[in-house]
């Protein structure tokens, strides 16, 4: 009686243990959460803010050269030299036009002595006249000899100034204060009139110098602009569009920028490099996301925001897109700081679902 209680007994339990089995294997099991790649929202000024590298140049530089042709024999000033009005910059060999001022004197002499000649001559003939002792004809003969003397003592007096300008000219001299940036020929070297010889920067205004790419050219006088020196990063400048270029550099296909610097400090040097930047203000906050996070709910955009007490969960959340650029979505509403959004795979997932998040660094 005992042994079979005890049969029983065994029977039972196993039935229990095969029924408990039973009820495990038919149950679903739990799902296992989806890993997401996230970035954490970062809100930012929404004024759109673009920067192009520049070049700080003079507003004014002028190549400058000799008003005669000859040799240079002595080149006086270096790159970086100041200069003030009428500082000598090179001298050109005087030898040449010299001997030619000589010799328009000795013309300018003799020119005088026929004049003086020729007045004598018509004076004479002048109070013949009067008595009747010569002809008219003869007298009107010598005063045109007397005009044509003096006309010849003026036409000389020209050339002389003319060739006196010219040995002025033999040294070249500033004229107007400034800096020397290039310098162009050497002593020794034969150069034709007018050939350029030196680059003279005139002190005064400078100016930023940058390449705009030409979607980004018409919008450029609508946008606030400032420079900043590569030398002292932090400080911005202000700056007044002053040129654009008319037409695209054929290689770059930009277009070339001048702004004149407002009140520029003491340490901006010519040559200097710099970024002009063009901020255009729109007003409220932004975030930039990358596109792959952007998806639709109905017939909006929408992004997946990583939400619950517990940030395991997904909440499909409709934001505004202000606009695209490159690679980003300006998103204008819809999203607070520091949230997580997803970056990738946003056609897959669907709302509640469990997560794991896997952080990708912050733009």
């Amino acid at each position: 009686m005992v042994r079979r209680g005890i049969g029983l007994a065994a029977v039972m339990l196993l039935a229990g243990v095969g029924l408990s089995a039973c009820k495990e294997g038919n149950g679903a099991p739990a799902p296992e959460p989806r890993p997401v790649r996230v970035t954490t929202v970062a809100l930012e000024s929404a004024d759109d803010t673009v920067r192009y590298p520049a070049v700080i140049r003079p507003r004014v530089e002028a190549d400058v050269g000799f008003r005669v042709a000859g040799k240079v024999v002595a080149r006086l000033v270096e790159v970086g030299t100041r200069v003030e009005p009428g500082t000598p910059l090179a001298r050109l060999d005087p030898a040449d036009i010299q001997l030619q001022v000589r010799a328009s004197q000795a013309q300018l002499e003799s020119a005088r002595a026929d004049a003086a000649n020729a007045r004598a001559d018509f004076g004479r003939y002048a109070e013949l006249r009067k008595g009747d002792w010569t002809t008219k004809q003869e007298y009107d003969r010598r005063k045109t000899a007397l005009d044509k003397a003096e006309a010849r003592v003026r036409e000389i007096e020209a050339q002389l100034r003319v060739l006196n300008n010219s040995l002025h000219y033999t040294t070249l001299l500033a004229d107007a204060a400034g800096v020397v940036t290039a310098v162009l020929v050497e002593p020794g070297q034969v150069v034709a009139q007018g050939q350029a010889a030196l680059r003279v920067a005139k002190l005064g205004e400078v100016e930023a110098v940058a390449n705009i790419p030409e979607q980004q050219v018409a919008g450029l006088p609508q946008r606030a602009l400032a420079v900043e020196l590569w030398a002292q990063p932090g400080l911005q400048i202000p700056a007044a569009l002053r040129e654009v270029s008319p037409s695209a550099d054929p290689g770059t296909r930009t277009y070339q920028a001048r702004v004149t610097l407002k009140d520029p400090p003491a340490a901006v040097q010519l040559g200097m490099t710099a970024t002009l930047t063009a901020r255009l203000e729109r007003g409220g906050m932004v975030a930039r996301l990358p596109l792959s996070a952007v998806t639709q709910s109905g017939q909006s955009p929408a992004v997946w925001v990583v939400a619950g007490p517990a940030k395991d969960r997904l909440e499909l959340r409709p934001v505004t897109v202000a606009a695209y650029a490159g690679d980003l979505a300006i998103v204008a509403g819809g999203l607070k700081d520091g949230e997580a959004v997803v970056t990738a795979g946003v056609h897959k997932l669907d709302a509640g679902q469990p997560v794991t998040v896997w952080a990708e660094p912050t733009r």
